[in-house]
């Protein structure tokens, strides 16, 4: 596997909501390499869905190939009106191993951290796939693609990187951020109804 490069997200299955329609946002984890596949299954089945990709470049012997690829392995998001009959639509769906959750119930996924993952991918940002990591210092991007998003600083190895993470299971982005773009935040209220879900650790 070569150097990671930026794709926008991909999304299926968009649909007028009806008036009273009051959706969330679920995880569900699918089979080996089945993410696409049971996307489109879902999207046949009028549930919509949004599956973030990435492009990655692949190296072979005698070439290299742009390719995408989910930016969370094994996952992609479901939206529906919460009831057992849609579950149950999703759950018989190919390629679906199970809703994740707690407590035997599916655990809706935030706006806020679906809106994190678009506006990372969207952001022009070089972005890669990484572990959720601890979090550390509170932020505030002040300028640049991702001006007044607010999270935390997150430094690998030699670059300073924003992380993204979905909460409901241990996958996250990272977008390359500029230390002069910053300045930390004080208000810790203000961080908790952030925008934006970012961790910051030292390398």
């Amino acid at each position: 596997m070569g150097a990671h490069s930026l794709n926008s997200s991909f999304q299926t299955g968009n649909k007028q909501v009806p008036d009273g329609f009051n959706p969330a946002w679920y995880a569900v984890q699918t089979a080996y390499r089945c993410e696409q596949r049971a996307a489109t299954s879902l999207t046949a089945k009028g549930i919509a869905t949004y599956l973030p990709l990435l492009r990655e470049v692949h190296q072979w012997k005698d070439r290299r190939k742009v390719v995408e690829v989910p930016a969370f392995s094994g996952y992609l998001f479901v939206q529906y009106e919460p009831s057992l009959r849609n579950r149950v639509k999703v759950l018989e769906t190919s390629g679906i191993v199970r809703l994740l959750g707690g407590n035997h119930e599916p655990s809706p996924v935030p706006e806020v951290e679906i809106e994190a993952v678009r506006r990372t991918l969207d952001s022009k940002a070089p972005c890669v796939r990484c572990d959720a990591l601890t979090p550390g210092t509170a932020v505030r991007v002040k300028s640049g693609p991702l001006a007044g998003v607010q999270g935390r600083l997150a430094r690998i190895k030699n670059s300073f990187r924003l992380i993204v993470t979905i909460s409901v299971f241990s996958q996250a982005i990272s977008a390359e951020l500029a230390m002069n773009d910053v300045e930390a935040v004080h208000d810790r209220s203000s961080l908790q109804h952030s925008v934006w879900e970012q961790s910051a650790f030292a390398s």
